[in-house]
């Protein structure tokens, strides 16, 4: 299983090469936020897990694999005019559009929250606000110059991507599959 930027983003290329490597496996996806995930490894519906964000379940044994960084990002046609770089300070008064409702700012003035990335960007395309999304779904579009990232000065907004498995489930397929990712 894995949460929602990883089985867009990150784990189709991977998944399509491991299979290629050992075409004798049969796999399957199930994709979810990183909750969702956590508590289908819990129910052992999933043997392994991939999720993004730092909370831990003490049940679960969480091991980095990748860090990923969120990012603002206007549509490159965007009559919103921003500089290159912007302040904290100066997010209240730019209209974002957000993936989840975790931000805990209440003075931003969030137009919309949407329930996936690619949402964001198709609403981006045909508003005047900035989105926050994760670099790697983002990479194909600032290289066509369709969008371009506005640094927020002092305000990194980096997270782990982790592989999560039951305490004590190491091996078999699960651990195969961590072991090709490195």
């Amino acid at each position: 299983g894995a949460s929602t930027t990883i089985a867009q983003y990150v784990l189709p290329p991977l998944l399509g090469s491991f299979i290629g490597k050992f075409p004798q496996v049969n796999l399957s996806l199930l994709n979810g936020n990183s909750r969702e995930i956590e508590a289908a490894l819990q129910e052992h519906r999933i043997d392994l897990g991939l999720v993004e964000g730092v909370f831990r379940l003490p049940n679960l044994k969480y091991t980095t694999f990748l860090e990923d960084e969120l990012v603002a990002v206007v549509h490159s046609k965007s009559r919103l005019q921003l500089p290159e770089e912007i302040t904290p300070q100066d997010l209240p008064a730019i209209p974002l559009v957000l993936r989840e409702r975790g931000v805990k700012l209440s003075s931003l003035h969030v137009l919309m929250y949407l329930g996936s990335t690619e949402s964001i960007k198709l609403f981006l395309e045909n508003s005047d606000c900035m989105g926050i999304v994760s670099i790697r779904s983002i990479c194909k579009e600032l290289a066509a110059g369709t969008f371009r990232v506005v640094e927020i000065k002092d305000m990194p907004m980096l997270r782990d991507f982790c592989f999560v498995q039951l305490q004590g489930q190491e091996g078999g397929l699960s651990q195969a599959f961590m072991n090709y990712m490195f």
